[in-house]
């Protein structure tokens, strides 16, 4: 249910070599359907991956609810409460419409990697 969220344009601690190569990884994956790989461009001002990382969990039981990662300063956190799941499914559901679409975004994401010296 999850997909990876990445920052193309931001260098942080990272040699541009080495972001250069995660970047072209990243295409790599998303070109052999290993991956779908979808850019917000900064176009899109806020929204609501701006508070922090998230992953869903989903599982293939229907007896096992969905539950939801949430990587904060102090702490990870699982939330499980049913609410909470949908608020955040919500939230990632309206990432993915904000996002470029995954060809556009590997057209971004390749070169954002070439543009690396």
């Amino acid at each position: 249910m999850g997909r990876p969220v990445v920052v193309v344009s931001r260098s942080v601690g990272k040699a541009p070599v080495v972001m250069r190569a995660q970047l072209h990884h990243l295409v790599s994956a998303a070109e052999e359907s290993k991956t779908t790989l979808q850019v917000i461009p900064f176009s899109a001002g806020a929204h609501a991956g701006t508070s922090g990382s998230l992953v869903i969990l989903g599982f293939p039981e229907p007896a096992d609810p969905h539950v939801v990662y949430v990587e904060t300063l102090t702490g990870d956190l699982y939330l499980e409460k049913h609410s909470d799941v949908a608020a955040y499914s919500i939230a990632f559901e309206r990432l993915c419409a904000t996002a470029l679409s995954p060809d556009d975004s590997i057209g971004l994401t390749r070169r954002a990697a070439d543009s690396l010296s």
